[in-house]
């Protein structure tokens, strides 16, 4: 039997160590070498994704309050609030509305008779066009303002112009038609957004965006936004991919509407010649090149190839004038008919600098390993293991739930220093998560504890609802506010002995933190203003005031406000916004189904409060307000529980108390949705009149 050579330690650890090195190290180099394509190709998708990033979370700031408007601006000129014989009025109400908005240039209103009201800014200046194609022919009228509160000039002028030829008109009507037949189309579909052109008053790169809707006199009438494409560029010319990469816009036809950055468009001038141009016109070879690819491989048309398909936000190489490049594509809908494209390019001279770096930074560091081995075997061992038993045994103090800062590790090993710092990340991390959890935890707690433990007890009426936030907090909030008027003296708030009841339902754009605080700042202005002895209206009024001040662009809140009297069992109520209300009418046993009395809060200032004749109950009638959480639950086949449904589970249950009723409603509805988790927050209260 042979013996195995014996050699010593120092030996052994030197010998394997070198052979491990300079094996790592041979793989290292052609890993490197070999893998410098794939390098480059991880590093452009890197750069070009973030970039991207930006750039698609612009244009979604860019584009999506504009749709967003739209929708309010429909619901409005569906309440017929749109008077096409008050230009001044109308004038007055559209210029705050495009100060909020730098990009809108004009906003129109057009009807099928060929009526057109449009207001245009241009610099300081403001030019009201009013054509009625029915009643003047080609003559048109115009209303200049230096400052919309003071009178305009008021000039005639010729124009052959129909705004019913127009695409931002012809387009919408058409979204409309197609949405009257499917009544599950989603709003912001209704949204018609044109090609982009040149307007021809401003002679600026632009595209508008344009809602139908249906008048209560039997009216079709389009409103338009048209939005200067300026900004756009604006942002793209900031954005340089590594040392000399580009990102550029393209409309679905190829042209240019976010320009890369170049010194050609230094000045205002030279951007407004280069919008809207096709990359060829431009001159610049490396966007032709990029641009060629997009068109070779589909994407030209809204419904790509499947070559096209494989290049979606993946890096694909081009060549362009001898030299290779990277380039990353990605789509941007606006709707369904309508698409952008954001494209990044990056020469591979960039990325592989980087790699070269790697080689050199390897190979150097692979022969002074070489030379040091000898030298450092007999400390390895502990120069090694000192740092890992030091990161066990903070590892074992964090899976202990001890996430205090740690002592600091003292490594010359970039990988251990490395490490180091991941664990440390992911205990600050932790410390984060925790509490982030324990905020979460107590918001929903001081939100919770904002609904009303006891309701106030009202003769002859029954009083309940419930509040189920989507996340841990929700935007959704009501309250019952029991009150006792004295013959003389200040408001009592009371739960025993209250002779009514202030009643609200709130409903924030969005769930969450925010929409959490926006709601709870409803029902504190309520809450004092109830113990200030101030009527309905003047609440809602100062509500709406304050909302308009407080929540950004874009947000709003629908709330319903209600005043309860057991005297005379009489309901004084007003929504703004909140809908639909339903009223069961035991007499007629059937259900009056009521829309909101004006627009949600927070949209427009100085609005005037109009509240409804006091509703009387009587024996057995019910008053019922939901958030639109439980009208659009969805099953698993996206269908919506929807009005019918929630009216057949109050009538079924109509002769059972509220608690039992919302308890009925809240069943129908966990059992038509099927463990599809809710995507909103969910609200209900009824008021039941037990005795006439």
């Amino acid at each position: 039997m042979s013996r195995r050579r014996v050699v010593s330690f120092r030996r052994n650890l030197l010998s394997n160590i070198l052979i491990m090195i300079i094996l790592l190290s041979g793989a290292l180099m052609v890993t490197t070498f070999v893998g410098a394509k794939q390098r480059a190709t991880k590093l452009a998708q890197s750069l070009a994704s973030q970039t991207l990033d930006s750039t698609e979370q612009q244009l979604r700031h860019f584009f999506g309050p504009i749709a967003d408007e739209l929708l309010v601006m429909r619901s409005r000129g569906a309440a017929n609030l749109f008077n096409f014989d008050d230009p001044v009025a109308l004038t007055r109400f559209f210029v705050p509305l495009i100060e909020r908005h730098p990009a809108v240039s004009a906003a129109m209103i057009a009807d099928q008779r060929g009526r057109e009201f449009m207001l245009l800014r241009a610099d300081s200046q403001w030019c009201t066009r009013l054509v009625q194609r029915d009643a003047w022919g080609t003559r048109s009228r115009r209303l200049e303002w230096a400052d919309p509160s003071d009178d305009p000039v008021e000039t005639w002028q010729e124009l052959d112009y129909d705004p019913r030829l127009r695409p931002w008109y012809q387009g919408a009507i058409a979204e409309h038609d197609r949405c009257a037949d499917a009544p599950a189309c989603d709003p912001h579909e209704r949204v018609y957004w044109t090609a982009p052109y040149e307007f021809f008053t401003l002679k600026e790169p632009g595209i508008t965006a344009s809602i139908a809707f249906d008048t209560p006199d039997g009216l079709q009438r389009v409103i338009g936004f048209d939005l200067l494409l300026r900004d756009i560029s604006a942002f793209t010319r900031q954005l340089v991919v590594g040392q000399r990469g580009k990102l550029f816009v393209l409309s679905d036809d190829r042209r240019i509407i976010g320009l890369p950055n170049d010194p050609r468009f230094e000045t205002a001038e030279a951007r407004r010649e280069a919008i809207l141009k096709r990359p060829v016109e431009l001159g610049m070879p490396v966007v032709i090149d990029a641009a060629r690819v997009l068109a070779a491989s589909g994407g030209s048309t809204s419904q790509a190839g499947a070559v096209f398909d494989d290049l979606l936000d993946k890096p694909f190489p081009f060549a362009s004038r001898g030299e290779a490049w990277w380039g990353v594509i990605r789509p941007f809908q606006l709707a369904s008919k309508r698409q952008l494209w954001m494209a990044a390019v990056v020469p591979q001279v960039d990325l592989v600098g980087d790699v070269r770096r790697v080689r050199i930074t390897i190979l150097l560091a692979t022969l002074g390993v070489l030379a040091v081995a000898i030298a450092q075997a007999i400390r390895v061992s502990r120069r090694y293991s000192q740092p890992v038993e030091v990161l066990v045994r903070q590892s074992e103090r964090i899976a202990r739930g001890d996430l205090d800062r740690p002592e600091p590790i003292a490594s010359p090993i970039a990988e251990m220093r490395h490490l180091a710092e991941t664990q440390e990340r992911m205990r600050v991390a932790l410390q984060s998560l925790l509490k982030l959890e324990r905020d979460l935890q107590l918001a929903a707690l001081i939100q919770r504890s904002t609904f009303p433990e006891h309701l106030p007890s009202l003769p002859g009426l029954q009083i309940d609802a419930y509040s189920q936030p989507a996340e841990e907090t929700g935007g959704d909030t009501y309250d019952v506010i029991g009150c006792e008027r004295p013959e003389a003296g200040p408001i009592i708030v009371s739960v025993e002995q209250a002779d009514r009841a202030v009643l609200l339902m709130a409903d924030a754009t969005g769930h969450g933190i925010g929409p959490a605080l926006s709601v709870t700042q409803v029902r504190a202005m309520l809450r004092m203003a109830v113990r200030s002895g101030v009527d309905l209206a003047t609440i809602a009024f100062h509500i709406n005031e304050q909302l308009c001040d407080d929540l950004p662009t874009g947000r709003f809140i629908t709330a319903w406000l209600a005043v309860m009297d057991a005297a005379d069992r009489t309901l004084t109520s007003f929504s703004a916004g909140q809908g639909p209300l339903l009223y069961y009418s035991a007499e007629k046993n059937a259900f009056d189904v009521w829309q909101a009395d004006t627009l949600p809060f927070g949209i427009m200032q100085g609005w005037d409060v109009s509240l409804r004749d006091p509703l009387r109950l009587r024996s057995g009638d019910m008053f019922a307000v939901l958030s639109d959480g439980l009208f659009e639950a969805t099953n698993p086949e996206s269908e919506q529980f929807g009005l019918d449904r929630v009216t057949q589970v109050l009538s079924l249950h109509r002769q059972a108390a509220p608690t039992q009723i919302l308890h009925a409603l809240r069943a129908a509805v966990a059992e038509f949705a099927r463990g599809v988790p809710t995507a909103d927050d969910q609200t209900a209260m009824i008021v039941k009149c037990v005795e006439g």
